[in-house]
This record gives C-alpha cells, structure tokens and sequence, in this order.
C-alpha cells in the first residue's frame, strides 16, 4: 500500500457549509477557522505555488474536509495534516502547529521536516 498524504480541513463537507465558509473567509478572513485553507488557498483557488509544490510529494494526496476523517481515534481537531503508511496513520502536522504557521513557505518546509523523519516516504 502506498503512503497517503492526509490534508483535512477545519469545515464540513456540503454546497452550503462550503458557501457559508466562503462567505465567511472573504468577509473576516482573520477569523477563518481553517488555517489550512487560509494558508494554501485564495479566495477562488488554490494557490498555484502550493498546487506545484503538491506535485513533488512522494506519496498519494487526499484532501477532505473533516467529516469525511475516519481516524477519529487518531486526531479529532482539525485542521491537520496526517500520513497513512501500512495500515497505520500519524498525524504530522497538528491544528496547534498549523495554526501558528503564518505563511505558505513556512508550511511547506514545517511538512518538509515532518516528512524527513518517516521512514519509507
């Protein structure tokens, strides 16, 4: 099985939670609950660096929002970012840390390290 990259995001799935978190992150951006999607997306998109940086990772990318997560028993605050390896899931990067994070640079080389230090990835 290959390694699965998880990015879940502090929302729920739907047309009107996805209307309602757009609303909400055009108009008070600073008090958005998803620090994932703040960091990696615009208003409409994703921003293209990110989008380019996905596509060096070396495992499968999911993205979903949080209830679509199944590991409950692993993590249940989100945002996070967690890898799925032989079965077994650990969170890399929690809600705490991407919280704090205050740019996409700072993102990717938080995941970068968090990467370095799984064996087999």
């Amino acid at each position: 099985m290959a390694a699965k990259l998880f990015f879940v995001y502090n929302a729920e799935s739907g047309f009107f939670n996805k209307l309602t978190d757009f609303a909400h992150k055009a108009i008070s951006p600073k008090t958005y609950s998803c620090s994932l999607c703040a960091l990696t997306y615009g208003r409409f998109e994703m921003f293209p660096e990110w989008a380019a940086y996905l596509k060096t990772l070396p495992c499968e990318l999911s993205f979903i929002y949080k209830n679509e997560w199944t590991f409950g028993d692993v993590c249940n605050k989100f945002p996070v970012v967690a890898l799925q390896q032989e079965g077994k899931v650990a969170v890399l990067l929690t809600a705490e840390e991407l919280d704090s994070m205050r740019s996409l640079e700072e993102l990717k080389d938080r995941l970068n390290g968090a990467l370095q230090q799984v064996p087999k990835v």
